[in-house]
Order: structure tokens, then C-alpha cells, then sequence
């Protein structure tokens, strides 16, 4: 059980972060004039720069979910899971709302920073869903052991 635990958290936080970097790599193409830069500077910038709050906590959601959770059915752990992410983007966010508010005389850039923040965030939670519905229904669904038909004749008789 250990195994499928450790399995689970660590394929959808990488899911998540490969597919969060795809995302912010291609959103980074439209401002840059180098593709590689994009994906390797502008990207992980925005993703770890903006959003590590949210990762972090979500990190350490996603384990204690998986660990609560590990004989509950599917539904259960998606649940959890996805309501962990939601609540760590919107903590994140509010961290940036609230530094904004709180640095508001010394320019206007800090909600600036909270809206780009707020999308960032957005793109982490699309591609935290598709990695969390990825990983429980997909690639560690329960096998289903087939039982033998009852009604069907037994060819011995």
C-alpha cells in the first residue's frame, strides 16, 4: 500500500508540474523572440517564481490526502485532492492580494503581481485536475477482478 501511496503523489505532482511548464512555456512564446527561452527561463520563472506557495502546500496536501485516504475508493481521493489544490492556489493568491495591499504607496504593481498570480494559478489548477483525474482513473484505477457469469450453463453438465 506504501508503494501505490508514494506511486500516486509523486505522478501527480510531476504530471502537474510538466504539464503546468508545457502550459506557461507556450503562454511565454507570445512575448518572446527565442522558443527555448521561453520554455527554459520564462516558463519555470512563472511557475516556480509565482505559484510556489501553492506548490508547496499542495505537496504536502496531496501526501497527507493520499495517506488519509488510501483504502477509500477513487472518488474520495479525487475529491480530496482537488479541493487541496483549490485552497492552496487560493492561499496563494491571497498571500499576493494581501503584500499588494500592503506595499500600496510605494506604486501600483502589486496587484499587477496578484492578477498574474490568479492566472499562473489558473494554469496550475487546469493541469492539477487533468493530473489528479490522470492518475486516479487512468493509470492507478482499481483493477476489477471478473466474476464468473451465474447464469451462464457450465459446459461439463
Amino acid at each position: 500500500m506504501a508503494k501505490r501511496v508514494t506511486l500516486e503523489v509523486v505522478l501527480i505532482l510531476v504530471i502537474t508540474v510538466a504539464l503546468s511548464w508545457l502550459l506557461l512555456g507556450l503562454v511565454s512564446l507570445v512575448d518572446s523572440t527565442d522558443p527555448l527561452a521561453a520554455f527554459v527561463d520564462g516558463a519555470p520563472r512563472m511557475l516556480f517564481g509565482v505559484t510556489a506557495i501553492a506548490l508547496v502546500l499542495w505537496s504536502i496536501m496531496v501526501i497527507i490526502g493520499a495517506i488519509a485516504h488510501r483504502n477509500r475508493r477513487a472518488g474520495w481521493r479525487i475529491a480530496t485532492h482537488l479541493v487541496s489544490l483549490f485552497v492552496a492556489i487560493l492561499i496563494n493568491v491571497l498571500v499576493f492580494v494581501v503584500l499588494a495591499f500592503a506595499n500600496a504607496n510605494e506604486g501600483g504593481w502589486g496587484l499587477l503581481l496578484a492578477g498574474i498570480a490568479l492566472g499562473v494559478g489558473l494554469v496550475v489548477g487546469i493541469s492539477g485536475v487533468v493530473a489528479v483525474l490522470l492518475v486516479e482513473l487512468v493509470i492507478l484505477r482499481p483493477k476489477r477482478v471478473l466474476e464468473p457469469d451465474v447464469a451462464a450453463p457450465n459446459p461439463a453438465e
